[in-house]
């Protein structure tokens, strides 16, 4: 497993302490760190992961409240929640990952750690949040120009009867 993929687990490990307690980012490092066996490495990368969450939650929930239809954020199992959490942080701040990475990446976590249902959900807001953030990588930008092009074409007169 690499790096990257143990430290999602380790971040997801984390931000579900912090979801069911009241800990601090500082605390659950310290806390995890204590009785893992870790990769130090991916200790790290889970680090960066979980103080970005931490820092832009709400502006992460409100993404996930946008396209999570019908589902409040604290109705949602918390694995899938955190697991969400990660996907968008990544897809909104951490450009250099290609989205289909984020996507796979939280696929394959969720598929250990969620059932079939958290797979699905998983998929389709992060590939919806893929289309608002990442538009140049999912070709959504040159569609959206397409159409717009479309969009503003003369009509045609109506032909004389």
């Amino acid at each position: 497993m690499g790096v990257r993929r143990r430290g999602r687990e380790y971040a997801l490990q984390m931000l579900y302490a912090m979801d069911l307690t009241e800990y601090l980012p500082d605390e659950v490092f310290a806390g995890f760190n204590a009785i893992q066996d870790l990769n130090r490495d991916a200790f790290y990368y889970a680090r960066r992961l979980v103080d970005g969450v931490h820092g832009h939650l709400d502006e992460i929930d409100a993404v996930l409240t946008r396209f999570a239809e019908h589902w409040k954020i604290h109705r949602m199992a918390v694995v899938d929640r955190n697991l969400l959490r990660l996907g968008v942080y990544e897809l909104m701040f951490l450009k250099e990952i290609p989205f289909p990475i984020v996507i796979n990446e939280a696929l394959e976590i969720v598929k250990e750690f969620s059932d079939q249902e958290g797979t699905q959900f998983v998929n389709g807001i992060l590939d919806a949040a893929s289309k608002e953030f990442r538009p140049d990588e999912t070709g959504l930008k040159g569609r959206a120009r397409k159409a717009a092009v479309a969009s503003d074409a003369p009509e045609e007169p109506p032909t004389p009867a």
